[in-house]
Order: structure tokens, then sequence, then C-alpha cells
């Protein structure tokens, strides 16, 4: 009995530290819901994890899915969108001439050679995640905002895909994510794959800085930015700072200027209750910017619950 009363004891402590240490962190932040501009909702059959723009076509990409579907444990078929962010009705269509049977995306990038032509980068989840291999698919366009599936990539190094970077048109850089401690970053160079960095706090994001010669990584649990130097010959990288932002980043946009442009989460409890159940969960966009020295400054544009 004795031995019972302490275990029960010991349950109760448990119970009431996690609850109160799940209380702290589910609390929002003091800061008030803010945005200079205007918004505009656009209604989606799906969820989009990941956005990818055409600047010059004038085209956003979305990598959809009903993920609440995938939640429930039901069967669910993703594809990517295209939205003509020129038209004055917008609609969202599919992208894919081909897509995957199989097709569960996640992270999207868009690289652009020197001829113009576009090649778009997806990962793809399997059905049974930590069991099944991961893979990147590729498509080529063969019509303004149509594209035609190339080739599947897949490695053992694709522990948790998250996101990626595409640098050339069999070129990218995969930041794969992690509920604890740390995760590498793999490079993909044709058939060639190997890891690049091994000490990443969750890659939530990435991205490349306009001139191809800077990597630019969201660490989501580690809630800072990572600026790494790329050799674009070889696709070695080597830190050279680290941006704290004081909240977990995910996706990173490189504007027209070279600033970043970051989608982030100040409460991670809510935004895995948000996966759960659906909740609400708070969505932060801030920007960096970069002085003549190369000195780093983010500000927080938007804040919603």
């Amino acid at each position: 009995m004795k031995v019972i009363k302490i275990l029960l004891v010991i349950v109760v402590v448990l119970v009431v530290g996690v609850t109160v240490g799940l209380w702290g962190y589910l609390k929002f932040s003091g800061d008030e819901p803010h945005f200079a501009g205007t918004c505009e909702a656009l209604e989606l059959g799906e969820s989009a994890e990941d956005m990818q723009i055409d600047r010059e076509r004038g085209f956003a990409y979305l990598s959809l899915i009903d993920r609440m579907s995938l939640v429930k444990g039901e069967p669910a078929q993703g594809w990517i969108g295209r939205l003509d962010l020129t038209a004055a009705e917008r609609s969202v269509e599919q992208a894919l001439i081909d897509p995957p049977q199989h097709f569960r995306p996640h992270g999207v990038s868009l690289f652009v050679d020197a001829a113009g032509q576009r090649h778009l980068f997806v990962i793809n989840h399997p059905e049974n995640r930590g069991s099944e291999p991961e893979s990147v698919e590729s498509f080529r366009e063969e019509q303004p905002g149509r594209f035609r599936h190339v080739r599947t990539y897949s490695d053992a190094l694709f522990t948790s895909p998250n996101d990626l970077v595409a640098v050339g048109p069999m070129q990218f850089y995969v930041a794969n994510d992690s509920n604890r401690g740390t995760t590498q970053l793999v490079y993909v160079d044709g058939d060639e794959v190997r890891a690049v960095a091994d000490d990443i706090a969750s890659g939530g994001g990435i991205n490349v800085s306009l001139d191809g010669g800077t990597l630019y990584i969201a660490e989501t649990s580690g809630k800072r930015i990572r600026v790494m130097r790329r050799e674009p010959a070889m696709g070695d990288v080597e830190t050279v700072e680290t941006i704290d932002i004081g909240t977990s980043p995910d996706n990173i946009d490189v504007a027209d200027d070279g600033s970043l442009w970051v989608g982030a989460h100040s409460n991670i409890v809510a935004l895995v209750m948000h996966f759960i159940a659906g909740a609400n969960a708070p969505t932060q966009i801030l920007r960096t910017e970069f002085d003549a020295a190369g000195n780093a400054t983010t500000e927080e544009i938007y804040l919603d619950r």
C-alpha cells in the first residue's frame, strides 16, 4: 500500500508539472495581433504547407494535401497548386501534368536555369513515415506553369525531410527536421548524396541567396536562422553566423532585395495541438534584412492568433 501511495504521489506531481509547463507554453505573448497592410483570404480545399513564388511569371506554387485526413489515418492524395497572382479572380489549378501515383508533398522549391527553363522539386512523404523511404520528386516545365515528372530521388540520409532548396537542375539541399536533438543538412548532386552539416537544430525551412552563394536555414527548435557560406562547385557549406529571432522559424522566402521573409511559430505546443485537433495556433511573419556590412535586423511584420 505504501508503494502504491508513493507511486500515486509521483504521478500527481508529474501531471501537475506537465500541466503547469504546458500552460506556460500555451500562453500567447503579450503582443497584440497586427499588420500594417491588408489580407485577402483564399479558400483552399486542402492545407498548404509550403509555397514557392515565380516572380517573373507571377505564379505561386502551393504544396497541398488534406492534412486532417492524414491525422485521422485516412487516405489523402496531395497535389501542387498553381496560383496566378496577376489574375483578377484568383483560383488554384493543378500544376503537374503527371503527378506521382502516391503523392504527399511537403517542401517545394523552384530553380530557373540560365536558359529560363523551370525545374520544380518537391519532398514526397511515404504512407508509413519512419519505416518507408522518403523521396524528392523533380519536375520540368513543359508549358507555362505546367510541369512533367522527371525523376525520383531517394536516400537513407532523407531521415525526416521538411524543406529543400534547388540550386541546379539536379542539385539541391534537403533540411531534415527533428523533435529532439540535431539533424543533418543533405546535399544532392545527381546520383551523389551526402551530409554537409550535422548540427542543425531541426531544419524547418531553407533557401538560398540571389547570387547562390549563401544558404539560409530556419532552425525551428533553435529559434534562429543559420547563415551558411556555400561553395557552388562542390556544394560544401560553412556556418558564417546565426541570427537569434526569439521564435521558431519555418519557411523562408528570399525577396528581390535580398531580405528574408520568414514564417514563424511563436507557440510550438499550440502548433502541435493544431496538427492534432485543428486548434488555432499563432502565426508570425518576420522580415530580416542585411545592411552593407552584413549585419542583420529582424522585425515582426505580421502576428495573428
